[in-house]
């Protein structure tokens, strides 16, 4: 019975969701927000207002998950209405049917989510929804409430990036990212990521009817961080290593915006001293010397009464 019990609670954990969950959960690990960038077929540049920035939307995804396809479909219909970018991560550790994923960035999906259950849907790394079925009236309606979340960002921030065309499968990224002070925001860590992106690749196999699966991420890179005390200004540029497309020539690179919480330094309690007990002394010569003549003194009394 034993051994039945931790086979459901496995399939509980790894099998796609097609029924309603609840209410969107909330995520304690910052946010991740902002992202720009294009295709590194050609070199270009983008420049916005910090308040203007797209969400990013995490699509937790597989290529036999069927629950994903409508999941999907409501993703692109938000960003046809409102704009934002959708980054699908594919399931990677123990899978057999899906060829997009990867180990590592499996890895961060259970950190930072604690999930590895498609379809999971995460809205500024701060609220995600799991299933397939709505809350509200439709998914769409659901995920435009969740995307126009205010993330309480300061305005006058700025953020510019830019690359190079990739050649001998690299590409040179430069940011430069001003954010103004923040008070909601005021200690955490503000870590610049570079994510890879190929917009498209095909696999007729995918049990889910697609073929051509869009916005896979590929890879993702930290490229610079500080804390945010204040005003904040990252300044930078770094090559960057491409992995090799799955077919076509349509990999993309987007610069995305971390913010990190303050780590509470773990309170270690001191043990209680433990108190020996007094050690016990060795009697003073002199104390010996008086008790022998008291003895002795009493010793005579006996005889000569």
């Amino acid at each position: 019975m034993r051994r039945v019990a931790l086979l459901l609670a496995t399939l509980v954990v790894l099998l796609p969701l097609n029924v309603q969950a609840g209410a969107p959960v909330a995520v304690d690990d910052g946010a991740v927000f902002g992202s720009h960038g294009g295709a590194v077929s050609s070199a270009n540049s983008s420049a916005v207002a910090l308040e203007d920035l797209n969400p990013v939307l995490e699509d937790y995804t597989a290529t036999w998950c069927t629950n994903c396809v409508d999941v999907e479909h409501a993703l692109e219909d938000l960003v046809a209405e409102r704009g934002g970018h959708i980054f699908a991560f594919h399931r990677s550790i123990g899978e057999t049917e899906d060829p997009f994923g990867s180990d590592a960035l499996d890895e961060r999906w259970e950190q930072r989510y604690d999930r590895r259950a498609p379809p999971t849907v995460v809205f500024n790394g701060t609220t995600y929804v799991i299933g397939s079925v709505p809350e509200g009236d439709s998914l769409l309606d659901d995920y435009r409430a969740l995307a126009n979340q205010s993330l309480d960002m300061p305005a006058g921030g700025t953020s510019v990036f830019s690359w190079t065309a990739a050649q001998s499968g690299s590409t040179t990224v430069t940011w430069d990212v001003n954010l103004p002070p923040s008070s909601a925001w005021n200690g955490h860590l503000v870590r610049l990521e570079v994510w890879v992106v190929e917009a498209t690749a095909n696999f007729p196999e995918g049990t889910n009817g697609q073929e051509d699966y869009p916005h896979i991420v590929r890879s993702i890179s930290t490229v610079d961080e500080l804390v945010w005390n204040e005003a904040v200004s990252l300044q930078g540029s770094s090559a960057l290593a491409l992995p090799p497309a799955f077919d076509g020539d349509d990999l993309e690179v987007y610069l995305v915006h971390n913010l990190v919480p303050p780590t509470t330094p773990e309170v270690v309690e001191e043990p209680e001293p433990v108190t020996e007990p007094a050690e016990r002394g060795l009697p003073a010569p002199g104390a010996g010397l008086a008790l022998l003549a008291l003895a002795a003194a009493a010793r005579r009394n006996e005889i000569n009464p």
